[in-house]
Parts: C-alpha cells; structure tokens; sequence
C-alpha cells in the first residue's frame, strides 16, 4: 500500500468478493530482500533452533492440510515451497480440527463445497516473520507511512503462504518478538487485539459462513477493542496512532462481520447457544457500539471546533476523530441494510460531502459511502438525486490511477453495481451524466438499459440483485427461525422495488408521448396508449404524483426534478417541456451575453 487513498482493506458481500485476490507477480526473492533486518535475522535464529527438536512430521500434515484445501474449492494459489519455514506446534484443539477438516473434504470431493472453519496454519514461513516483525516494529514507531505499507504488505504475504487455511494465532508469533513484547505496555496489548482482528477478518475471507465458535471469538475481540477505546478517561491514555485506511477497515469490518452474521442459516444446536448469550452481534449491541464511538470522538459536539480543538478533547486523537466519521458512514450502511432509508439520509446530512471532505482519504471508504448514499436515494425514489451521487463518485473513480492492492478487486466490483444501480434511474428517469460515465454504461449494460426502457421486469429484477446489498432484519435469526425464507428481509426490499417499477411502466410510455406535443387532448393520449380515457386520468394523476420528491435538508420542500411537467385543464392536458426550455433559454442568453462584441465600434477621435 503506497498511497492513504488507495489503501483499504476486504470489504465484500460474498467470498469472492472478500479478498483482492492473489498477487501473481509477488516475488518471494524481492520480498526477502526488502523487508529482512539484522535484528529479523537474530531472532529468525533463536526461533529456529526453537524449533528444531519439534516434532517432524507437521510439515507433512500442513502439506497434506493443503492437497484438502484444493479440494475443498477455496480460492488462492499454490504455497510457494523454496522459502524457509518452521513448523507449529498444534495444540489438540488444532490438530482435532485439522483432522477433522481432511475428513470432511475427503467425504465432500465438488469443487462447490466449502467448509464453515479452516484448518490451522501449520508453518510459520520467513517473509511472514520479516513482515509480522516490520508491521510491530512499525506499529511501536507511530510512522503512518510505514505502517501503512507493512500493514499492505504483511496481507499479501499472508494470501500467498496461507491460501487455504488460517493465519497463525497471536500466541505462535509473539516469541518471534522476544525481549521487545511488553505485556505490561498498553500499545502491545492493544496491538495484540489489532492483529486478532486481522485473523478473524482474514478467515471471513476465505469462509463464506465461518462457524459459531469463530463468530464469537471475533465478536468478543471487538468488544475488548471498543472497550479499550470506550473507557480511556483521556486521549493522552490512548498511546497509538494508526493511519486512516486501518481505521477504516476496523470499523467496515465490524459492520461486514455484522452483515454476515445476520445472513446466516443457524443449526439447532446454534439457535440453543445463542439464545443464552444473545449479546452476540445483536443488531441494538452493534449500532450501540457505533454511536458510542462516534460520541466518544466528539466530532460533533457543540463546544468542539472542527480544526481548532483542545489537546483534552478526544476530537483532537486522531484515532478518535477518525474512527467517529467512519463510524457515521457505517451506521448509514447498517441503516440501509435494515431498510431505513430515510434514517440513512438524514444521518448523511451530519458529513461534509464537499470534494475534499474526509471520506475523501480513504479510496474504499469513498466508494462506500456513496454506494449507499446512491442505492438510498434510489429506494426513496429520489432518482435524479441517485444519479447525481452515482455520477459524481463514478467520475470520481475514472480520474483516479489505478493502484494494485488487496482491495483493487472488491473497488472494482463494487464500482460495476453502481453503473447497475446507475443503469436502474437511467431507465426510470433519465437525466444528462458525464460522457465518460455514459460511455462506460453503455459499454458494460447498454443491451439492459434498451429493455429496461421497454419494461422488461426480468432485468430489473436481475440488475437489482447484483447492485444492490443484502438487505436483513433487525430480529436476530435465532428469534425469527433457523430457515424463514417467506418472510425474507431481501426479497420483501425486491417485492417492494419491482412494485414501484411496474407503477413506473406506463408512466415511462406516458412521458415519451407527453414530451412531443404542447397540448394534447386526454381523449386523442389515450387513443395512441389504446387505453380507457378514464384509467389514463388515474394514470396521468399517478404520474404527477410520482413527478414530486422531497427536496432540501429540511426536508420541508418539494420539488418537480425532472425535465417535464404538466397540468390538466377539463380534457385538455398543456405540457411544459423543460429540457427544450432550458436550451433555449440557455441560447438567448448566449446571444444576449455577445452581442456587444459582435456589434463593430467606431472611434471618431
């Protein structure tokens, strides 16, 4: 990771999604040789001879644990094997679940199944331990720059010497650091939960519905984090310093593990242990967690001036301040999520969405936030406003140089379901984009966008699918049933959609009629729609209604926002074309604007 703004971290809603995918061209030589430090190679030593009388044969297993991960479907290349390793110790727990992994992919041999665990890791390979001992060493030196490209770094090494299993856990690496690791230390301690934290991300990964026992492992870790932070009387307490793209993948991950949690299909037995410790991400516990922050952070106190505050106040930490905006952002996704699409843009009205407003740092948290500011307004029915956001971040993202890092992929996709959502208000009510952008949709889903305009209800359902997110219910799934699909928070979103399309269909027929004439009868309209004079006063009344939209913050103004209105006088309907209007009106003033300068002056001194 080489830039603040390209730098990220997994963020997807399905497994393919999670991870950027494996760096073929990452080199293990050109790794070795950049990152290995004297004081790496002095511990390299003492972990080696460590290690030397450890039991023989978990090399053969780590090898045997990967010939059953290809089986099992997961994604990620082969584990390099020139490079210098040293095998772990498993604990029996580990080894229990290992032979326990090898025997479920054995019985299931489809190259669709994947397991809910992943095997331990079994090795600890060298450009790892040089990585790991870079990213510590850099995390105590309180350096954005460097932590930045360790943390970037460490992730790739990680997809390519652990594709098909876990990271190892915080107890196999901590020796590694020797003398330098101070329990006592409060940035140790919270380094320590920093990086379980990325184990636990790094297998929701690579499991598309990781098991109960990890989901709560992950969930408590969070809880020590926000703690931690949550119960510092000072920001002289909170001795770290992290950049804005780990902060950002912080919270985004939480919300993520949140996502996927509530999507799950619980077993029984699930059900009867989470009905007795229903903190467990429980949709209040979550959105609790995220107000705390953001009230910690004090970004939006009343006494707090955004660039000149106290050193007293939480809002000049860093780490608060910036970790209380993400949060507003991830408390929209959630909002959007349960379907509160109001809610959601009425917390958007506390973020400056100025060109260089905070968002701005972090390239994903950029493409998030108007991801579903865009799919918000689409749902509210505010169509003019969802382009004007799609638009907007889509131009945003051509001018930026594309950077290859282990969130290029999910940037990438999540990019192609906004030109879907995008392609969606085109349909329903055009309006004039950047060329760039209108090139690249019709590049990507201009056959779509021709039968959307016919009223093909198949695509509609189709591109609202693939944009839009997985929308969930607020009741957890263990009180709401082990497998209720009828009452599917995702399908009702889509019900509801497909709803207000088909209401959409006549009107757009309606509209490309009205937009040719400046009075027409009602009688001679419902003879070329070859519909009932009276159902087209319903429809036309309908369609006045579907014109209007709440306009403004206030949210106390209403506005017409497309292109065109009308009124009705008895039978006769007077159409007002705006888009004709404006151009005219734009053409006058340019002539009115030089006809000075066209007018010949004459000096008769």
């Amino acid at each position: 990771m080489s830039q603040t703004n390209n730098a990220g971290t997994t963020n997807t809603n399905q497994n393919n999604n999670r991870k950027g995918g494996n760096n073929k061209n990452y080199q293990n030589r050109n790794n070795q040789q950049q990152q290995q430090q004297q004081g790496g190679q002095q511990q390299q030593q003492q972990h080696r001879n460590k290690h030397q009388n450890q039991q023989g044969n978990q090399n053969q297993q780590g090898n045997q644990n990967q010939q059953q991960n290809k089986q099992g479907g997961h994604r990620g290349g082969k584990t390099p094997s020139n490079v210098e390793s040293f095998p772990i110790n498993l604990s029996q727990q580990q080894v229990q679940q290992l032979q326990a992994y090898q025997q479920q992919t054995q019985q299931n041999q489809s190259a669709q199944f994947q397991s809910n665990f992943l095997p331990p890791a079994t090795a600890l390979y060298t450009p790892v331990i040089n990585y790991f001992i870079n990213l510590y060493n850099n995390f105590k030196s309180q350096s954005h720059q460097d932590i930045l490209v360790s943390y970037d770094s460490f992730f790739k090494s990680c997809e390519t010497y652990y594709p098909h299993c876990a990271l190892p856990t915080i107890e196999n690496l901590i020796p590694i650091l020797g003398d330098k690791f101070e329990e006592s230390s409060f940035t140790d301690r919270f380094f320590v939960l920093l990086y379980k934290e990325i184990y636990y991300r790094y297998y929701y990964a690579l499991v598309f519905q990781p098991n109960i026992n990890t989901c709560v492992e992950s969930w408590q870790n969070y809880y020590q984090i926000f703690h931690t932070l949550l119960s510092a009387n000072s920001p002289n307490d909170v001795e770290i310093d992290l950049p804005n793209a780990w902060l950002w993948d912080l919270v985004d991950e939480f919300v993520y593990q949140y996502h996927t949690f509530a999507k799950f299909k619980l077993k029984k037995q699930d059900v009867d242990f989470l009905s007795e410790n229903p903190e467990i991400w429980d949709t209040t516990n979550v959105i609790r967690y995220l107000y705390y922050i953001i009230k910690k952070s004090q970004i939006f106190s009343a006494n707090t001036n955004r660039f000149e505050s106290s050193s007293e106040d939480f809002c000049s930490h860093p780490v608060y301040k910036m970790l209380g905006y993400y949060s507003v952002i991830s408390l929209v996704r959630v909002q959007c999520l349960l379907g509160d699409y109001t809610l959601a843009l009425k917390t958007l009205e506390l973020i400056d969405m100025g060109k260089k407003a905070m968002y701005t740092y972090v390239t994903a948290c950029h493409i998030t936030l108007y991801y579903y500011l865009g799919f918000a307004y689409l749902m509210s029915r505010k169509y003019n406003e969802a382009t004007k956001a799609l638009n907007t971040i889509l131009v945003s993202v051509a001018s930026k140089s594309k950077s290859q890092n282990f969130q290029s992929d999910h940037n990438e996709k999540k990019t192609d379901k906004m030109y879907a959502l995008l392609t969606i208000c085109q349909a329903l009510y055009p309006n004039k984009i950047d060329e760039n952008v209108s090139n690249n949709l019709k590049e990507k889903f201009g056959d779509k966008l021709l039968r959307l305009q016919k009223g093909d209800l198949s695509v509609y359902e189709e591109l609202y699918t693939f944009a839009a997110p997985r929308c969930i219910g607020p009741v957890p799934p263990y009180i709401s049933g082990y497998n209720v699909t009828a009452l599917d928070p995702h399908r009702l979103q889509l019900s509801l959609f497909l709803e207000e399309v088909k209401q959409q269909s006549l009107l757009t027929t309606i509209r490309s009629y009205i937009t040719l004439y400046s009075t027409i009868s009602i009688q001679k309209l419902a003879g070329l729609l070859q519909i009932d004079p009276e159902d087209l006063r319903v429809k036309l009344t309908c369609y006045k209604h579907k014109l209007f939209n709440v306009l403004g913050k206030g949210e106390t103004k209403w506005n017409n926002q497309l292109d065109i209105d009308f009124y009705i006088d008895q039978d006769m309907i007077h159409i007002d074309n705006r888009l004709y209007a404006k151009e005219t009106d734009s053409f006058i003033n340019s002539i009115l604007k030089f006809e000075g300068s066209l007018t010949p002056s004459y000096n008769w001194m």
